[in-house]
């Protein structure tokens, strides 16, 4: 487990300044940011995987929460007889998230190796930059 500010504080007051500016652009676009906490966490705090994706995960969930308790009365931009929340959609797609979320996990603790995981990550990021940068341009 890692104790921080016990080994290298510059590195981990950088991690931590870096970490608050990426979710606070991240929440700005709409998503939780929790994404670029995991390389920020295994540079900055020497973190194993294990220990920065559930510390990423619980980032997510309290983002996620924050953003919906602010939008849940915002009315539709077009329609101000609706919410700009669509809950129909939330209602159909959530399932699927929490059976695939949990697939997942299952799968990381029984099948799949680290070095697998960190490949994985890898693609995913690479795949979100590569489309978060043809949407920017």
């Amino acid at each position: 487990m890692h104790v921080p500010f016990q080994e290298n504080a510059t590195l981990e007051i950088f991690g931590l300044v870096l970490m608050l500016l990426l979710i606070t652009l991240a929440n700005a676009g709409g998503l939780s940011g929790a994404g670029t906490n995991i390389p920020i966490m295994l540079i900055c705090f020497s973190m194993e995987m294990e220990e920065a994706v559930p510390i990423s995960g619980f980032v997510a969930v309290t983002a996620t929460v924050f953003r919906f308790i602010l939008n849940f009365k915002q009315k539709h931009p077009k329609n101000e007889e609706r919410n700009s929340i669509n809950y129909e959609v939330v209602m159909i797609t959530m399932p699927c998230v929490f059976l695939g979320s949990f697939i997942g996990v299952w799968l990381s603790k029984n099948v799949v190796g680290e070095t697998i995981k960190v490949l994985l990550f890898g693609l995913t990021v690479s795949w979100s930059i590569k489309t978060t940068s043809a949407k920017a341009c």
